[in-house]
């Protein structure tokens, strides 16, 4: 991501201030009467961006670097809380090379750190970040009060896709504030709503620690069954929601070819699996290593944009399993359809014809995720895993 964009997100979390590059070892310049300057460090460098760390705060920054999710290995756990606990002195962030300044003139109340704080209670700095190009990327605020307490996580929906998946994280959110699913932590909904322009979501922030509690390989699975089973119900594929939702999905493809393809994919699987019964049931939509933390006996869990019911007991776990193998255009129908792949069904308790409907229906969700997120020119980073996945599904038919 470039610097330019990364001064554009930023800008729209300050609006009307301005908003630059700042000079290494050069001082803020003495503000006006109802100025506030505020400054970031970019970390690693503004190149490889992955954060902005509050500059002057080095407790709140050495909070920010302190996020630990599953698939972290034991020596970047090290490397981090290590570099966190620099950082809280203030030293390394005096020779960090590149640097953003925040100038606003406008009074007080118009900057997203402002707006936090009230929502909070507590005053509080963010840190930012912003991922890799994606249709639904969106800026991640950290809410950290200035003696390092963590008070919130803040999605920052800047675009039409991320407003409506901050939408849709909201309402699951509040969904399950309710199933209460065994096993798991959801974060807390503090705050959704439209702010300059802009959707906030603020979730509480749900803990997490240096030490590894599970090995690397240990998959939540106990966890993922008892998200499933609060919504669970059995149903013959042709008589589900499910299918009736993929039904209506090529007439949303905007390519005539690959709606025709899903079309004739749908056929086929409805011809050979109408009549199988299934297990449906709630799924995350992303669990991922990276989208978890194991604390004592269960498992702490966010990012629930995808969340949904009626689908496929299981597809957590695929998903799971099958996107540690990225990128997902590198994914080979012997890859995709292994007995290992298959195997990791086996704890929701269904046989090799289940198992095959189950993985090629997952395969087939994961295309029409992709190939709607990919239309227009916020999506075209998607197309090609879109495209591959189509291309992987039609190989894939003779193993359905």
């Amino acid at each position: 991501m470039s610097e330019s964009a990364w001064i554009e997100a930023v800008s729209r979390l300050w609006p009307e201030a301005e908003v630059s590059r700042s000079p290494r070892g050069r001082r803020p310049g003495p503000a006006t009467a109802g100025d506030e300057v505020r400054e970031f460090v970019y970390l690693p460098d503004a190149r490889r961006a992955r954060l902005l760390l509050p500059l002057g705060t080095p407790r709140a920054a050495g909070t920010a670097l302190r996020r630990y999710s599953h698939d972290l290995g034991v020596r970047a756990r090290l490397g981090r809380g290590l570099l966190s606990a620099a950082v809280r002195t203030g030293l390394p962030q005096r020779f960090l090379p590149d640097r953003m300044r925040v100038r606003a003139s406008h009074p007080a109340g118009e900057s997203v750190e402002h707006r936090l704080s009230e929502i909070l209670g507590r005053r509080v700095v963010v840190s930012v970040s912003i991922g890799n190009a994606r249709a639904n990327r969106k800026p991640v605020l950290q809410a950290i009060t200035p003696s390092g307490e963590s008070l919130a996580f803040v999605k920052v929906g800047d675009t039409d896709v991320a407003r409506e998946l901050i939408r849709a994280e909201a309402a699951a959110l509040e969904e399950l504030a309710v199933l209460r699913p065994p096993g798991i932590r959801v974060p807390r909904m503090i705050r959704h709503e439209s702010w300059r322009g802009l959707e906030l979501l603020v979730m509480s922030a749900l803990p997490t620690g240096v030490r590894r509690l599970r090995p690397s390989g240990a998959v939540p699975v106990a966890a993922m069954s008892g998200l499933s089973a609060v919504a669970a119900e059995v149903r013959t594929l042709a008589g589900s929601p499910f299918l009736d939702r993929l039904r209506r999905v090529p007439a949303e493809i905007g390519d005539p070819s690959a709606a025709a393809r899903l079309e004739a994919l749908l056929d086929h699987l409805a011809e050979r699996y109408g009549d199988l019964e299934l297990r449906f049931g709630a799924w995350h939509g992303d669990w991922t290593p990276w989208n978890m933390a194991w604390r004592r006996d269960a498992v702490n869990l966010w990012d629930w944009e995808r969340f949904a019911r009626d689908v496929p007991a299981g597809f957590d776990l695929l998903h799971y399993t099958l996107q540690q193998f990225r990128p997902t255009t590198s994914w080979t129908a012997d890859l995709v359809w292994s007995d290992g792949v298959l195997a990791a069904l086996e704890p929701f308790g269904v046989g090799e014809r289940a198992a095959r409907a189950t993985l090629a229906l997952y395969l087939t969700e994961l295309y029409a995720r992709y190939v709607i997120a990919g239309q227009g020119s916020i999506g075209e980073p998607l197309r090609p895993q879109a495209d591959a996945l189509l291309d992987l599904l039609d190989r894939s038919r003779p193993r359905m």
